[in-house]
């Protein structure tokens, strides 16, 4: 599951991190030290923003539909 979590981060931390980065060039800031400061700030954002997304998810019981036949395995 830490692959999982992994996964879900990167797409977290490049999606806020980019709409921060947006949102500072939009209001003029376009330094290195704002850039930074938006990727800094999209890294820490992204931690509870994957918390959040990864305890909506139902890990209770696999879905039927998704398994492996039996016979698939078999060795023919």
């Amino acid at each position: 599951m830490i692959h999982f979590t992994f996964a879900i981060y990167t797409i977290t931390f490049s999606t806020l991190a980019g709409a921060l980065t947006v949102a500072a060039i939009v209001m003029g800031y376009f330094s290195w030290t704002s850039m930074i400061a938006c990727m800094i700030a999209g890294a820490i954002l992204s931690l509870p923003a994957t918390y959040a997304i990864l305890k909506q998810m139902d890990w209770s019981t696999p879905d039927p539909k998704l398994e492996a036949k039996p016979t698939r395995w078999h060795i023919r």
